[in-house]
């Protein structure tokens, strides 16, 4: 078998066929090696490649598949790791110079149950400093490229993750999803990304406001789902992690949308400002859920407020880690992230809380929307991937930090801890992929799955490639 055949195989596929022993664990990690050293010199996606690690844990993988032994669903599978996720022994970053020596002495729940499962890993993946913005960008390990037009970027902050899955460097990556983390680079990388419900992944860090939640980034919604029935579920070390819920994700993953109400909004009552080739290609993937049986209807929905509120909250986060955590490293971060936590030492500890008061009614709003409806669907970004070099667009005005305002989509539904996806919808003029955004009710992580694994039948995105 080829290597371009390797490196663009589904990760549902390498399992089953690891398990049919028809491909070895050996032959497809050195397919994913030989593609990241092919490619990565040019986008930068990978920080610290883990070669030796993946081709280690690889031959032992295939020599207990010739002994009829799997670790799990994933004994084989490569997949790649966002560098806030700590691998023990290896470093983990965060893309900060203030974290660049620091050795991990345990795993990420993520990466323990990844671990267990059987998959491969073939090192971490590039973030910006803290992974503080919706680009991939550092001082540490410079700038990642995005592969369907390399002036531009991957959006963040799992930037380095989406490019890896998007080039066939790795089948499956992890991220994380604080205001959009996961589906920014999903929808700027032409590839499927996932923030499920909160603590439906758990992880390990002081999640000071909730507002974290870890995801996939793959090819297709089946690895996705493949992903969350092995990351899912419990962990007593997060105070806010969830049950995971039985059967599974893979089993009703085809079922039908016949007779599900799905409302279409360009503004969720609120965001002013939109490529005008974003809003069209979405609306029209949006309409095409009737194709699907779904009946799609205006999206009669008014989150105001919810944007301003996720800033200040962002805010209050960053300045925990900058003024609290790191105060005597300044001048190592990011000057635009020290500027972002900067704008919240006016704040003080009542009204942080009181924004709690004023989120409350807004979600009772959503609430009450799902209460008649299955499923919202919106543009996943505001606009078409940033060109290397600017924080925000060129027709946006100029701020010391606000890269949010061009991801108005994302960060309402880290408030509200709703599932919510996105999925290729399309090209640009440019060529650029646009995503279309994909929301649940609270803990309907699986009917997101399921549409977002209708519309991929309907409008497959797998075959458009970036070029190289």
């Amino acid at each position: 078998m080829s290597g371009t055949e390797l490196h663009w195989m589904s990760a549902t596929e390498i399992a089953s066929r690891v398990r049919d022993r028809t491909l070895s664990p050996v032959e497809v990690t050195e397919a994913c090696i030989s593609r990241i050293e092919q490619l990565d010199g040019a986008l930068n996606a990978f920080c610290l490649p883990m070669f030796d690690i993946a081709r280690q844990k690889a031959r032992k993988a295939e020599e207990a598949q010739m002994r009829g032994e799997f670790w799990g669903p994933l004994h084989g599978v490569p997949y790649a790791i966002k560098d806030s996720d700590d691998y023990k022994g290896q470093v983990t970053t965060v893309g900060s110079l203030t974290s660049a020596g620091h050795v991990a002495t345990g795993f990420s729940p993520i990466i323990e149950r990844m671990e267990k499962a059987g998959a491969i890993p073939l090192g971490k993946t590039t973030t910006p400093d803290m992974a503080w913005m919706g680009l991939t960008w550092s001082r540490l390990h410079g700038m990642t490229h995005n592969p369907w037009d390399r002036t531009r970027n991957p959006g963040g902050s799992s930037g380095g993750s989406a490019v890896a899955v998007a080039t066939g460097m790795a089948p499956l990556a992890t991220g994380t999803d604080g205001a959009g983390s996961i589906r920014i680079p999903a929808s700027f990388c032409g590839i499927f990304g996932l923030k499920p419900s909160h603590g439906r992944i758990p992880l390990m860090l002081p999640n000071t406001n909730q507002h974290t939640h870890y995801g996939p980034l793959t090819r297709s919604v089946a690895d996705a789902a493949l992903m969350m029935e092995t990351c899912s579920g419990p962990d007593d070390r997060d105070l806010y992690s969830l049950e995971a819920p039985a059967p599974g994700y893979l089993g009703d993953l085809d079922k039908p949308l016949t007779g599900l109400r799905v409302g279409w909004s360009a503004d969720l009552g609120f965001v002013t400002k939109i490529d005008p080739q974003v809003r069209d290609t979405c609306e029209r993937a949006a309409q095409r859920f009737r194709d699907l049986g779904a009946e799609v209807v205006p999206a009669d929905l008014d989150l105001s407020g919810s944007m301003e509120i996720a800033k200040r909250n962002w805010q209050a986060i960053m300045s925990a880690i900058v003024f609290h955590r790191l105060g005597d490293q300044l001048d190592a971060l990011d000057a635009a992230l020290v500027a972002c936590a900067r704008g919240a030492l006016t704040q003080t500890s009542g009204e942080f809380l009181f924004d709690k008061v004023r989120a409350f009614p807004i979600y009772q709003r959503l609430v009450a929307w799902f209460a008649r409806h299955d499923l919202l669907l919106t543009p996943a970004v505001a606009c078409l991937p940033v060109t290397n070099g600017r924080l925000l667009p060129e027709d946006y005005p100029d701020h010391a930090w606000d890269w949010m305002e061009w991801a108005p989509f994302s960060s309402p539904f880290n408030l509200f801890h709703n599932p919510a996806a996105s999925v290729p919808a399309g090209v640009s003029q440019e060529g650029l992929p646009i995503g279309l955004q994909i929301v649940g009710p609270r803990h309907a992580d699986a009917l997101v799955l399921q549409a977002a694994r209708a519309y991929e039948r309907l409008a497959p995105w797998a075959q458009h490639r970036p070029p190289e």
